[in-house]
């Protein structure tokens, strides 16, 4: 009769077993657990050894009581045999101390594979941001991606460390306690099964709950990242137009919200323990009345209190793993959905030319980075190898856009664009990116030492070859007369030293590259007179016989250029040399004359200042 009741009670919890799967498939966090378990698996070797600790511990932890009940009733009662209970007694303390150990492992391991796991994710995802196009990174608030890549990777690892291997391990000795019980009680195990639906069911409840306030919580801190990320950076704007107490506000309001979203977790955790704790108390309450209404023995009495316990304490460890486990999804929700996108650029390309030529040409161009106004308007221009051509025009014109486009960090809507003869989209991207030098506007230079931000991870690049480049543009003096010269940390985006100085540090690193073609967008816009004239030196020196595009802003600088391009609202309306612009007396000569007058007064303002 005994034998038959087991089975059942297993088939019953095979049962609910299945039910709960069948449940959890109609969600959609049922994909994501299979996803992060496929990614455990990487690391199955461990997965086994904690689920081998995990079945032990349970085997261990559900012998306990029933040995007790040897003691108590056999050892003590029935048999009065003081050396039989000392023996007992001793192994009862050296399974205690097993247990100790057995948990130690357990945690450990399981938290060992959640952190291998976490920097494999989180690895993955940087991998997939770094090959990103821009166009994301224009869309995309830079705070929301911090949260991802941070934040919410490493709620996942409690998918892990509360996840996988510790409800399995709670299960086990769930189903070990039943077994164990119904062996010594039949009657009160059946009133003990009543908990177990009941439980199921309170979870269920919370559970949907407890899903949206975490997607609240975590919508709104990436906000609260992303609002304070941008004000730190652009602290000297909020400080020149007084914004602080308006941008205070604003703050203020974000974070009265995920306040807001944060109570409404806490609250729901505050309710849902006080509600699983009553119902354990009452079940624990009426067990131990109806034990004591029938008469049983004293050792079954004490074996079943603690099988009670042991009972109880998985089934709320259950429900607040999966409490905790509910944020890990909503943070890999998240993660995962930033790596199946497909933003990548298209690098289709196969062709890997040993030495390019540096012809470029641009056939009938048209470019938009959204769908509701074209940047360039059916450009058509040619550069041959060797030449130096500079595009110039007001701003907006297309420019830099041009400069974009040639290292494919955007895509062009129609027509070709040509390096060599051969379509830029048939070489390979990062063999065609090798070959091209930039020199950007807006100078940006990382956390590091001088010789690291030159460098830049190359390591054909030595303090040596660096030296030698700097002497060859005549920055070397700049440079060794720093603390420390080459190894002179600088500050993040390379505040600590002055715009020209950084324009001139990334002019040399992008001469240190060996470019066949060079581009210089905006490289003396906004520098000192000085600095000016360094980088005019150096700009004859390493155009020469090398493909050279200039986005002008001061016209003055591109007066030698081999051909000047001059765009209006993306289009080329004029073309040519610069003296022959200037007997046309079009477009380019009315900008040329324009600013010789500014500079013309620019000169005679400092000089009454002196």
């Amino acid at each position: 009769m005994l034998s038959i009741q087991k089975v059942l009670l297993l088939q019953w919890i095979f049962n609910l077993i299945l039910s709960s799967i069948r449940i959890m498939k109609k969600q959609d966090t049922w994909a994501i657990i299979k996803r992060l378990f496929f990614i455990g698996m990487k690391f199955r070797s461990w997965f086994v050894v904690t689920l081998i600790i995990s079945i032990i511990l349970a085997m261990v932890s559900t012998y306990r009581p029933y040995l007790t009940m040897q003691v108590v009733d056999i050892d003590i009662t029935k048999l009065k045999d003081k050396a039989l209970m000392m023996k007992h007694i001793y192994i009862l303390v050296g399974l205690v101390f097993a247990e100790t150990i057995l948990n130690f492992f357990l945690v450990y391991f399981s938290n060992y594979i959640s952190q291998n796991v976490i920097r494999d994710i989180r690895e993955r995802l940087y991998s997939k941001l770094i090959y990103f196009k821009t166009s994301f990174f224009d869309k995309t608030p830079i705070g929301q991606l911090v949260t991802r890549a941070v934040g919410d990777v490493e709620t996942i690892a409690t998918v892990y460390t509360d996840g996988f291997l510790m409800v399995f391990g709670d299960i086990l000795r769930i189903v070990f306690v039943l077994v164990m019980m119904f062996s010594t009680n039949v009657h009160l195990s059946y009133i003990t099964l009543a908990i177990l639906p009941l439980m199921v069911v309170i979870t269920r409840f919370f559970q949907k709950r407890l899903k949206k306030a975490f997607g609240d919580e975590r919508t709104w801190t990436a906000n609260q990242n992303s609002f304070v990320q941008e004000r730190l950076a652009g602290m000297p704007i909020i400080q020149v137009f007084n914004r602080q107490e308006s941008e205070f506000k604003k703050f203020d309001s974000i974070n009265v919200t995920l306040k807001g979203a944060l109570l409404r977790t806490v609250f729901i955790f505050s309710l849902f323990f006080p509600v699983v704790e009553l119902i354990s108390s009452l079940f624990i309450g009426f067990i131990l009345f109806y034990g004591g209404y029938i008469t049983i023995s004293a050792g079954v009495v004490i074996a079943f209190i603690q099988y009670i316990s042991m009972l109880i304490r998985p089934l709320r460890q259950i429900a607040d793993r999966f409490n905790n486990i509910q944020r890990g999804i909503v943070g890999a929700e998240r993660v995962l959905g930033i790596m199946d996108e497909d933003y990548a650029i298209s690098n289709t390309g196969t062709i890997k030319k040993e030495q390019f030529a540096g012809k470029i040409e641009f056939k009938n161009v048209h470019f938009a980075y959204d769908e509701k106004q074209e940047v360039l308007k059916g450009i058509d221009f040619k550069v041959n190898p060797g030449e130096t051509v500079a595009i110039v025009g007001a701003t907006g014109a297309g420019k830099s856009t041009i400069i974009s486009l040639i290292t494919r960090l955007y895509d062009i809507n129609s027509g070709n664009i040509l390096i060599d003869d051969v379509d830029l989209k048939d070489y390979e991207l990062y063999h065609l990116r090798s070959q091209i030098g930039v020199v950007l506007q807006d100078v940006f230079l990382f956390h590091g030492s001088i010789y690291e931000n030159l460098a830049f991870g190359d390591e054909s690049i030595t303090l040596e070859k660096i030296k030698a480049g700097a002497r060859e543009i005549e920055v070397d003096d700049f440079i060794e007369s720093l603390p420390g010269g080459y190894d002179y940390v600088v500050s993040e985006r390379g505040s600590s030293i002055s715009l020209g100085q950084r324009q001139l540090l990334s002019f040399l690193r992008a001469y240190l590259s060996e470019p066949k073609i060079l581009i210089l967008d905006e490289a003396t816009s906004s520098i000192d007179h000085e600095s000016e004239k360094l980088i005019q030196r150096a700009t004859e020196k390493i155009t020469k016989n090398r493909t050279s595009i200039i986005i002008a802003h001061r016209l003055s600088t591109i007066e030698k250029a081999d051909k000047i391009i001059v765009m209006e609202h993306g289009k080329i309306v004029e073309e040519g040399k610069h003296l022959e612009l200037l007997d046309k007396n079009g477009y380019y000569a009315t900008l040329y004359k324009a600013q010789l007058r500014k500079e013309v007064e620019i000169e005679e303002e400092e000089s009454q200042e002196l």
